[in-house]
């Protein structure tokens, strides 16, 4: 928060100089200088070639998901979302959701999670859950820095696919300091531990194949999970039978206990 205070100092201090009442000291002048900034922000980033309407649109969507007056964020979770249990005394791992059922207007959606270092994915319902904490931006040597745990999960797959198809060369020593941190982060982010993300991590990374575009690894994940019935809905036909090994749905009990 300090750092934020001083980049508006600096940023109000170019545009107007010495001013009587300060965005520290007026909510309406602190009001309008963040609108300027994040505008300006926008500018350079477009200017520069880089990408900041993702980043926003995922803003959005995380403002949502964190529900308002009008929303409650337990209906309007969707794939991809970073989650973690209510009850963190009972459950401390956090996720992505890769698959939602919803049992109909106003319930509850049956969904599964995946937890970067699990194996098995975890089936509760979208009222156990509550949007994660935010993980700590980690820099990298050689990726830049990292501002999430979805971004951070796919980092660790690109360098994994990387170092796998360079097995002849011995590895970058930047590149194998950037897996530890990165595993670090995440393990302690979703409540596992370091060796078993990376475990899990080579694993997707192996039954990933080479993509024919420039998708992220993000958004080849959430294409091929992309529900069947939900396609189906959409398009009005029978949904196609999945060939991917899903596990069972949850009976008595939606939130299996972990091992």
């Amino acid at each position: 928060m300090e750092a934020v205070a001083l980049a508006l100092d600096a940023y109000e201090q170019h545009l107007f100089g010495d001013l009587a009442h300060g965005h520290r000291n007026d909510r309406a002048e602190a009001e309008g200088l963040v609108h300027a900034l994040v505008v300006d922000l926008i500018t350079y980033g477009e200017s520069n070639h880089l990408d900041v309407v993702d980043l926003l649109d995922a803003l959005v969507q995380a403002r949502i998901d964190r529900g308002g007056a009008l929303i409650n964020p337990r209906y309007s979770f969707r794939l991809n979302t970073e989650v973690q249990f209510r009850d963190r005394d009972a459950d401390e791992h956090r996720g992505f959701i890769t698959e939602l059922k919803s049992s109909g207007s106003g319930q509850d959606a049956e969904c599964v999670l995946r937890v970067p270092g699990l194996i098995d994915p975890q089936h509760t319902i979208t009222s156990q859950l509550e949007p994660a904490t935010r993980l700590v931006p980690v820099p990298t040597r050689t990726r830049g820095i990292v501002f999430s745990a979805q971004e951070a999960e796919d980092t660790i797959i690109e360098i994994l696919g990387d170092l796998t198809t360079k097995q002849d060369t011995a590895p970058a020593p930047e590149a194998v300091a950037d897996l530890k941190e990165l595993s670090t982060a995440l393990a302690t982010w979703s409540g596992t531990t370091p060796q078993r993300v990376l475990h899990h991590l080579r694993n997707q990374a192996r039954v990933s194949p080479p993509s024919p575009d420039n998708r992220s690894p993000a958004a080849r994940r959430a294409a091929s999970a992309f529900p069947n019935s939900i396609a189906a809905s959409l398009t009005g036909e029978q949904p196609t039978p999945s060939t991917i090994s899903r596990s069972e749905p949850p009976s008595t009990n939606p939130r299996p206990r972990l091992k």
